[in-house]
């Protein structure tokens, strides 16, 4: 086992201490602790780690939808003292997870990482840096994720805007969001943005490229859980 950079996201004390201490026994360059989502997130969004170990159940939701949105592609080993096997269904359908009932000592942890991590023969699955487009003269062009300022679905169609330019794509928005990195965010049914490109954030929109685009309700929470707070201007969007 190579060393890891490791986030633990709990928010027992006693199982932060005792998660510290066997990892204490393990190859680990780094642990960092987050109590709730909302720090999860902070953290993941200032630096992704090599393994996750998150406690499912947390002060603020279940840690299974962090792993669904927007960070599927890091392998999670997820912890719970709840045997309910809707989590364990839910956890399943994830591409990179290991699953621990609690309480487990240190070889039950060392071999969900071990299997987790020889599943990948030991390294990230890396998520793809563009995506392709054939254009109307049946060119292929390979936009990178890195220029793209937001996505729009229009049915079993995405149209993907940069700077100044826009690629219409025959892939639902459902399906392109696979193959994107964790910088991208669902903020609408119809829309997925490239946080790095965020202006400001109002009550109903979101400011990339100084266009307005709409924030779902039920997307909002996450959304904010992610970005810098200084872009939040709370006026009506």
């Amino acid at each position: 086992m190579n060393k890891l950079n490791v986030l633990i996201i709990e928010d027992d004390p006693i199982w932060q201490f005792s998660l510290q201490a066997m990892f204490s026994q393990l190859p680990v360059a780094t642990i960092r602790l987050a109590g709730s989502i909302a720090e999860a997130s902070q953290q993941l969004n200032a630096q992704l780690p090599d393994l996750v170990i998150a406690d499912i159940v947390l002060p603020d939701g279940l840690s299974l939808a962090l792993f669904t949105q927007n960070y599927k592609h890091l392998p999670v080993i997820f912890q719970t003292a709840y045997t309910k096997d809707d989590y364990l269904r839910r956890a399943i359908t994830m591409p990179h997870i290991g699953f621990l009932v609690k309480p487990f000592e240190l070889f039950s942890l060392k071999a969900a990482i071990e299997i987790l991590l020889s599943q990948q023969s030991g390294k990230l699955i890396a998520p793809t840096d563009s995506i392709t487009i054939t254009d109307k003269h049946r060119q292929r062009i390979d936009v990178p994720l890195e220029e793209i300022y937001w996505i729009k679905g229009e049915g079993n169609y995405s149209i993907l805007h940069t700077v100044d330019q826009k690629y219409v794509l025959k892939r639902s928005l459902r399906k392109l969001a696979l193959d994107l990195t964790d910088r991208f965010i669902q903020v609408q049914k119809a829309y997925i943005i490239n946080i790095q490109y965020i202006e400001r954030i109002l009550d109903s929109t979101v400011q990339i490229n100084q266009q307005a685009i709409p924030i779902g309700r039920a997307y909002k929470k996450n959304l904010l859980n992610l970005v810098d707070p200084r872009k939040r201007v709370f006026l009506r969007g």
